[in-house]
């Protein structure tokens, strides 16, 4: 038995509301494009590209500070993984990587250094110059290191920093598109799941991740691409086998990632409990997510700890001494901070902040609303749900892992939610109403100018 959704039609999906009507002109462009389906996505792939380009280039390409978000470690991971080597526990930060930091500073926190271009000694880094990016699978680092390489090869820049930060321009790129094809996936039209990934691509969770380098530049498309394998999978479009890899992947690219298809999970076992699934199937599903992610945890813990060439050192703020006490405080952070805040103290116009608010409430109403007036056989009141669960949650079942894992509590920031963020904003893309059109409008191109007007 599968979920009756026909993406390929992308059917009506707006809720029939007192005073909200659907707008028809929105339809309308909708089955233009559903007739065009090569322009539609050709458009879709030189739209998200300018608008990564507005997001990601004055953030990478600028003679400011390293992003206070770890980006000391990813510089040097990144410098490594483009020499052929690995991050390993205990390895030490090289030459290039304490000259970046000597240089250019840290947003924040530290101004450039009078040694800039002399040896910088351990007792000047934090954590004596130990790498903290050995934590992070290389699968990142790698690409952005021959991404970065290929730029540097078109002669727009000869750094390595610069060069690998604008890759965030393809990973935000391929993250939009997937974010939108996951939206199709569950019925949504073209007009509403485009502004909705503009509004996301430029808001400022996304800029704090994607103009740096960081791993949770790759968090949209991952999470995307493992809730889009589960609804395949649930419309028995994807063999059982590929969603294991689905499962499994996210933990090599970061092991926060591991909450997609821990939600797909959930949304899964959803699904049986509205009887859209037969519980067989769902059992198998939620079993292969919840068993892939973790054997995906587990198996990079173990890789990292035989690579190991020092004990760990412990990052200043990895443990909470009121551990559990601190799940109330964080309780709530997704509502908070996805997508409206940045991750980071990184300089960001004041406008932006307000321009993205509508659809940051967009997002929380859609998926609130949904769980309320969708009946039990509508194949969206499972997303809702799911979206409503990860928004409250997502932040308490990531610092549990951690918990778990290391025995250490782990302070929930909003870049931890990223790989979340698709399916929060899949009840709002499938809405037509003319509020909703409205306002996502209003919040893309507050977004857009805000950032035109700074660069």
């Amino acid at each position: 038995m599968s979920i009756a959704v026909n993406a390929d039609k992308a059917p009506e999906a707006a809720i029939r509301a007192p005073g909200l009507l659907p707008s028809v002109r929105t339809a309308r462009i909708d089955a233009w494009f559903d007739e065009r389906r090569v322009l539609a996505w050709t458009a879709l792939s030189v739209l998200f590209a300018a608008v990564a380009m507005v997001v990601v280039v004055p953030a990478a390409s600028g003679d400011g500070g390293l992003s206070p978000v770890d980006e000391l470690w990813y510089v040097d991971a990144v410098d490594k993984a483009s020499r052929g080597e690995l991050v390993n526990t205990g390895d030490k930060i090289d030459s290039y990587a304490r000259q970046v930091q000597a240089c250019r500073g840290v947003i924040g926190y530290q101004a450039p250094l009078p040694t800039c271009g002399e040896p910088q000694p351990d007792d000047s880094i934090a954590l004596t110059a130990v790498s903290a990016a050995d934590i992070h699978p290389p699968t990142y680092f790698f690409l952005a290191a021959v991404a970065g390489k290929v730029i540097r090869l078109t002669g727009v820049t000869d750094d390595l920093l610069i060069g690998a930060r604008l890759a965030g321009v393809l990973w935000l790129t391929l993250g939009l598109l997937a974010m939108v094809m996951l939206g199709r996936a569950w019925g949504a039209g073209w007009v509403v799941p485009a502004l909705a990934a503009v509004c996301a691509g430029t808001s400022p969770l996304l800029v704090s991740t994607s103009g740096y380098l960081s791993p949770d530049a790759l968090g949209l498309l991952v999470g995307a691409s493992v809730l889009l394998a589960v609804s395949w999978w649930q419309k028995g479009r994807l063999p059982t086998w590929l969603l294991l890899v689905a499962a499994v992947a996210p933990a090599y690219f970061k092991v926060t990632f591991v909450l997609a298809p821990l939600i797909g999970a959930f949304l899964v076992l959803v699904a049986g409990v509205c009887g859209q699934l037969p519980w067989r199937r769902v059992m198998t599903g939620a079993a292969i997510l919840v068993g892939g992610a973790g054997a995906g945890a587990l198996s990079w813990q173990l890789v990292r700890g035989a690579l190991a060439v020092a004990d760990p050192v412990l990052h200043a703020d990895a443990q909470d001494p009121v551990a559990f006490a601190s799940f109330a405080k964080y309780f709530g952070y997704y509502l908070e901070t996805i997508p409206a805040t940045s991750d980071a103290p990184i300089p960001l116009p004041g406008l932006l902040y307000v321009a993205i608010l509508p659809f940051s409430w967009l997002l929380l109403t859609a998926a609130l609303g949904g769980t309320l007036v969708r009946g039990t056989k509508d194949p969206l009141l499972p997303v809702c749900w799911s979206a409503v669960t990860g928004m409250a949650l997502g932040s308490i079942v990531m610092s549990l892992i951690v918990l778990v894992a290391t025995g250490g509590f782990l302070i929930g920031t909003p870049r931890y939610g990223i790989a979340l963020l698709p399916l929060f904003a899949v009840p709002l893309m499938c809405l037509r109403h003319r509020v909703v059109v409205l306002g996502l409008v209003l919040s893309a191109c507050g977004a857009l100018l805000s950032h035109l007007v700074a660069w």
